[in-house]
């Protein structure tokens, strides 16, 4: 729209000057251009839509509205199949089929004198040999109802008010039916379960015909009217006070029925929810273009419930014609919680409200279970009170003990709500179907797998809300990792489910697809069962270490609100018989044995306690846990933990998560194609009383300090990180990550990537690497996480912090780049050489991977009473123990001699650059009389040297070990030896091009060896061997090197293989040399007329000597790498949105002999003054027409033409003229430029700018400048408003 001055400014115009021709038709496209937009546009955008139901109008909320297929941005979350919703001809309906059906309501179907059974009590046993059918409803309250094996009772349709029958429990020997597959039941049926809870009903359980329906060998046949779906979700977000809610799919649900909108609150729990129950007024299929259905109910909603494009709430109906349920007289519970009890300290903000400890412990209602051989197929139930709490085996659907007897037996499109215990266990039995169920308020962990061995049954598009934990006191949580463990008791029957979840899976030997979780402890539970429990004890099995059959496409929110490690996805807590009283126990934290996922089963010795011994599994058997599209939303710790084990995590999305995921696996965890989304900021958050979005974290993901293996791809963070003015290095938006406000905002030390850097006992190896990672709008990037709060001194795990960034894309770099710490406690350590980038977030310093740098780990032992006392004495872990340096490690050569060094401490963990001249190690107390390296990670393509001083004329013993044990049996020394000494040679040269085991002792008394990663297995075949990555492992079994990879990434394993030095000098105390070393060695590095410019590279001096020395006056030769211009620099910087390089697959090279002598091009170094990553703005820059656009000026009119038919058949005429008008212009406008005429004048067919750098249209080219324009331009400022000093604003 113009203003009225724009109007005006036209109008003279108009009279002034006539409008050229070119003018004129602009203005004709413009016009018609808006027109038919208008037109076009989607009505549910512009105006609501008024309909008439039932003489009552009401309109459809306008749009957007989020459908089914853009329910979710990278994950695919999958639908059940389809089902028509017209109903078919019926068929096989057994209440019309034949003449033998007995009349349930005449005498003489009973053959006795009493007639129909009508006596409140009494226990009714149907004759043999018949099939008695209810067609009416009947007032008795029965005792227990028999169906001997040869009869069968069933349920005729009753169009008069449906059917309700009373009973204390059935015996169904025979058949319970009620329609079947092919005829599904129209009317309503009612069965109400009496029965009051026994004093003693956990310890004296009562028999399963006692209030419940006993499918004792029978068949139960429920076939229930089909409703779809059974749920769905929102397309549009309902606030409260608003009557008619918008879902993303069509449904068969019917007026005066009740369905339940689940919360999109961030907690849920008994004392604060915002789950709903309403009922249906009307149904309106689609709508409007993109809505399912609109549904009007009959009451407004309290609450507000979400929808928006990364997560959306359910709606899942409650209601069938056909319900089953427990008497409302004596199931409810009689010790209900009262609402209104608190914790010690607050869990989240001022939040202090809990689920009272010790209530809601009597609810008794009805059951059902499928034994002893028995077969259920339920469909269209609703379940309503039922399950008995802590009563094994009474739960509101059980199959119970079938094994593999009822392969297509199943529970299908039911609903379970108000159950006391439970909503289906499966117990002992596999390859049953459990699908599109809906279960709400539950107590206890609902869809269960019982005893550990339940195996290839299909739990798929289920909807489990609103669980409650059994609770004795507050909810399972503590400080640490740790928490303490819960014990069986008669008021805990089952340990873990003081952490109910809605899908608790102790076995992930099963189908898991497309299921929905909210609420509980954790949404989805996965514990670790080192042996089967209950009934199952004996089994030769470890639960814990069974293969995924398909976990997919599934979905959690508002959970995981009690502990701050706590996740909707959680692969972490351990069930366990504890050694002390061989009681059930649950710890719900940290515990081990670890998940050792396995292609066999490694069982080796089974007695009373199952799996007594178990043998580890090697790796040409192991396997990963696979979990793939997974959603979590709405969760205020983290999205998705894995506490141990190997884990993939292939498509998952977090949406406003404290943090998106986290995984603590020595043996690897690798996630890709992933989307965090730290605040949505789509809608406000809803939270308790007392709780603001500031109490919650934004963080992407924390890299853990010790002992990990993973591998991060294909990742996007979005508006994570705390947005100040301290961490703005990468991104100056206003609105970047999130900030202080109530209800979108994050706490301050949130960040997209965290170290943690608390502990001097446990430091990092080389474990964590990323590729083709995006910051979109994130706040701070970086953080180091030392939880002592105590900044006074770095930690050991500070110091040693290291990340490969196989692509750059974080450091902005472009190529290969490692992450280091950027601490000065690490001395220079990590500065490679003068051109790393330092992060001041961090604090990181960034660098690139050239050819031959790597990473490498060690561990240095040498001093048992030192290192013994690690964690109690010296070096705590987060304690405040006193972790002083007793040596020091620094890179070899003049360039580091004034280096104070990398301290050593009583770890003697070192982690650094390898690929260089060497590190030199010096203790304070002298040289080490006996030297261990164990835990040896190196890549077979980057070379490490370690050079020690010892006193002249000390001679060595040094042996490479395999590890102990069956590793490497005393019957394959032959073959694959254990153990290899090595032989000394004259030359540092020698050891360099050695396999790695020689050493070399200079007259200084330097030993100097070389560090190669060994297998666990052998160190010989029968000779010693250089293993590479492609090394086959012994007996012709997996690799030989332990090894991590995914995506071309490739990370080393420590496995146990370590290499001793004994030293035959003079020790008064048998640990280190008595005689003095040389104090500060420093060895020569570079040939005369060169100079140290880097750890691993040395650069020709500006005058270099005439002469070329000899090799022979070097001590000791080392072949330094040489540069002959100037080293790369660091001109380029970290940014928010790198360009993603998809790297070359890994190759594996041999090692490193002699370093390459590499000629790199001339280019610029930086000024020398501390460097700030910073984000430059970049205009694109579109290229002119050149000679060939003539062509492509011919073919506008008729491009327009065509795009103008197939587009104005959507939206109308007017815009199909605007396109040929358009062709027709675009047409001349070419033809002017040209020509010649236009201002705009055409290029030559190439370019170059004046530094000889090409001009590229797509890309800002980085330009070669001299002297004096280095100078002139080193005086611009960084922010990112102004150019980059190397790139020209004036040219492309």
């Amino acid at each position: 729209h113009l203003g009225s001055s724009a109007r005006i400014s036209y109008g003279v115009s108009l009279a002034s000057s006539p409008l050229s021709k070119n003018q004129i038709m602009f203005l004709l496209i413009v016009l018609l251009l808006l027109l038919s937009l208008t037109a076009a546009a989607n009505p549910g955008n512009v105006t609501s839509i008024r309909r008439r139901i039932n003489e009552k109008e009401f309109e459809i909320p306008k749009g957007p509205y989020i459908t089914a297929d853009a329910s979710s941005e990278v994950v695919v979350i999958p639908e059940p199949p389809l089902r028509t919703i017209v109903e078919e001809e019926r068929s096989n309906c057994p209440h019309l089929d034949g003449e033998d059906l007995l009349d349930w309501h005449n005498d003489s179907t009973w053959g006795n004198d009493d007639g129909v059974p009508r006596q409140d009590g009494v226990n009714v046993v149907l004759p043999p040999h018949s099939r008695v059918i209810v067609r009416k409803s009947i007032s008795s309250v029965f005792g227990i109802i028999s169906i001997p094996s040869t009869s069968e009772l069933l349920f005729d349709e009753n169009t008069n008010g449906g059917i309700s029958l009373q009973a204390h429990g059935f015996d169904v020997r025979g058949q319970l039916t009620m329609g079947s597959e092919t005829c599904r039941l129209e009317t309503p049926i009612e069965i109400t379960l009496h029965g009051e809870r026994p004093a003693d009903a956990v310890t004296n359980i009562r028999l399963p015909s006692y209030k419940g329906i006993s499918v004792n060998g029978g068949i139960l046949n429920l076939h229930g009217k089909y409703y779809s779906k059974s749920w769905t979700r929102l397309a549009k977000t309902v606030q409260p006070g608003e009557s008619i809610i918008l879902l993303q799919h069509a449904v068969t649900w019917q007026p005066n029925q009740q369905i339940l909108l689940v919360t999109t609150a961030i907690k849920d729990s008994r004392e604060w929810h915002r789950n709903e129950i309403a009922t249906i007024e009307s149904v309106i299929l689609n709508p409007v273009q993109g809505v399912g259905a609109a549904i009007l109910l009959q009451n407004p909603v309290q609450y507000s419930h979400t929808a928006h494009a990364g997560a959306q709430g359910e709606v899942g109906l409650l209601s069938r014609n056909i319900r089953i349920q427990g008497y409302q007289g004596d199931s409810v519970p009689i010790d209900p919680d009262n609402l209104n009890c608190f914790s010690k300290a607050p869990i989240h903000g001022s939040d202090r409200r809990i689920p009272c400890p010790n209530t809601q412990l009597t609810g008794f209602g009805g059951h059902i279970i499928i034994h002893n051989g028995g077969k259920g197929f339920v469909e269209g139930v609703e379940l309503l009170r039922m399950g008995q709490t802590n009563v094994l085996g009474r739960y509101p659907f059980h199959f119970h003990l079938l094994r593999d007897s009822c392969p297509n037996c199943y529970m299908r499109e039911s609903s379970i709500h108000e159950s006391y215990y439970r909503c289906v266990a499966l117990h002992g039995t596999n390859g049953v179907e459990l699908s599109q169920n809906i279960a709400f308020d539950i107590t206890g962990s609902c869809f269960y797998l019982e005893d550990g061995v339940e195996e290839r049954n299909r739990i798929e598009y289920n909807l489990a809300a609103h669980i409650h934990m059994i609770l004795s006191g507050e909810p399972p949580r503590s400080s640490n990792q740790k928490i303490d463990p819960y014990v069986q008791t008669v008021n805990l029957t089952i340990p873990s489910d003081v952490a109910a979840a809605a899908f608790y899976i102790p076995n992930v030997h099963n189908t898991i697809i497309g299921n929905a979780a909210s609420g509980g402890w954790s949404g989805f539970a996965f514990p670790n069962l080192p042996e089967p429990v209950g009934l199952h004890r004996h089994v030769r099995l470890r639960p814990q270490n069974q293969v995924a059959l398909e976990i997919d496409g599934n979905t959690a929110h508002s959970s995981s609100w009690w502990w701050k490690h706590a996740s909707p996805f959680y692969i972490g807590g351990l069930l366990y018989y504890n050694e002390e009283d061989d009681v059930l126990t649950y710890n719900a934290g940290r515990a081990w044995p670890k998940r050792d996922t396995c292609l066999a089963n490694r069982c080796t010795k089974v007695g009373n306690r199952g799996c007594t011994e178990y043998s580890w599994c090697p790796p040409h058997v192991q396997a990963w846990l696979r979990i793939t599209n997974s959603k979590s939303f709405l969760i205020p710790n983290i999205g998705f933990n894995s506490w141990n084990g190997r884990a993939e995590v292939v498509g998952y999305e977090c949406h406003d998560c404290g943090l998106t995921l986290q995984a603590l696996s020595t043996e690897g965890f690798y996630a890709t194609n992933v989307l965090g989304v730290c605040r949505s900021k789509a809608v406000p958050l809803v939270l308790p009383e007392g709780v603001s979005g500031t109490d919650f974290m934004a963080n992407g993901f924390q890299w853990y300090d010790t002992e990990q293996e993973h591998i991060l791809t294909n990742i996007t963070f979005r508006n994570c990180g705390y947005r100040s003015d301290e961490f703005n290095q990468y991104n100056q938006d206003a609105n970047r990550g999130c900030g202080d406000d109530y209800e979108m905002g994050c706490s301050s030390q949130s960040s997209v990537w965290s170290l943690v850097t608390h502990s001097d006992t446990h430091a990092p190896e080389v474990m964590q690497a990323t590729l083709g990672i995006t910051h979109n709008n994130c706040g701070r990037v970086f953080a180091m996480r030392d939880f002592r709060n105590d900044a006074a001194k770095s930690s050991v795990s500070g110091r040693i912090q290291n990340w490969y960034d196989a692509d750059g894309s974080i450091t902005g770099l472009g190529v290969a780049s490692v992450i280091a710490s950027g601490l000065a406690d690490a001395g220079m350590w990590w500065h490679v050489d003068d051109n790393v980038v330092f992060d001041s977030q961090g604090p990181l310093l960034f660098y690139p991977l050239t050819p031959g740098r790597g990473l490498g780990h060690v561990r240095l032992q040498w001093d048992s009473a030192l290192h013994k006392d690690v964690g109690v004495v010296y070096c705590g872990n987060g304690a405040k123990l006193p972790c002083e340096a007793v040596g020091t490690i620094r890179h070899l050569g003049d360039l580091y001699e004034n280096d104070p060094g990398l301290p050593v401490t009583a770890t003697g963990d070192i982690a650094g650059p390898t690929g260089g001249f060497g590190w030199q190690l010096a203790l304070e107390k002298g040289a080490p009389k006996s030297l261990r390296i164990e835990q040896m990670e190196v890549d077979p393509s980057s070379l490490l040297l370690l050079s020690i001083g010892y006193p002249l004329g000390t001679n060595f013993t040094i042996t490479a070990h395999a590890r102990y044990g069956s590793y490497c049996e005393n019957n394959d020394v032959i073959q694959y030896p254990c153990q290899a000494i090595f032989y000394q040679v004259d030359s540092v040269d020698a050891v360099r091009t050695s396999l790695g085991n020689t050493y070399y002792v200079s007259e200084e008394g330097v030993l100097t060896l070389r560090i190669i990663s060994l297998p666990k297995t052998h160190v010989g075949h029968p000779e010693f061997f250089f293993p590479t990555y492609e090394t086959v492992g012994k007996w012709n079994r997996g690799y030989a090197l332990g090894r991590f990879e995914r995506d071309g990434i490739v990370l080393p394993k420590q496995e146990g293989a370590y290499v001793t030095i004994d030293a035959d000098c003079i020790s008064k105390d048998d640990v280190y040399c008595s005689e003095p070393a040389l104090p500060a060695f420093s060895m020569q590095v570079c040939d005369d007329g060169f100079h140290q410019v880097g750890y691993d590279r040395c650069e020709q001096d500006p005058t270099p000597a005439p002469v070329t020395p000899s090799p022979t006056t070097m001590h000791p030769t080392f072949s330094p790498v040489l540069v002959m211009t100037t080293p790369i620099p660091s001109t380029l910087y970290p940014t928010d949105a790198p360009v993603l390089i998809t790297p070359s697959p890994t190759t594996t090279l041999h090692p490193t002999l002699v370093p390459t002598v590499i000629t790199l091009p001339s280019i610029p170094l930086l000024p020398t003054s501390t460097l700030y990553p910073t984000t430059l703005n970049q205009t694109t820059l579109h290229p002119t027409p050149l000679e060939g656009d003539q062509q492509t000026a011919s073919v506008g009119l008729a491009a327009g033409a065509i795009v103008g038919i197939v587009v104005g058949s959507i939206l109308g005429f007017g815009l199909l003229a605007a396109l040929l008008l358009f062709g027709y212009y675009y047409k001349k406008h070419i033809q002017r430029i040209n020509s010649g005429d236009d201002i705009v004048k055409k290029p030559p067919k190439t370019t170059h700018d004046t530094h000889g750098g090409e001009c590229n249209f797509s890309t800002i080219t980085m330009n070669t400048i001299d002297d004096e324009q280095l100078q002139q331009r080193s005086t611009f400022s960084f922010s990112p408003t102004t150019w980059h000093p190397y790139f020209s604003a004036s040219e492309p």
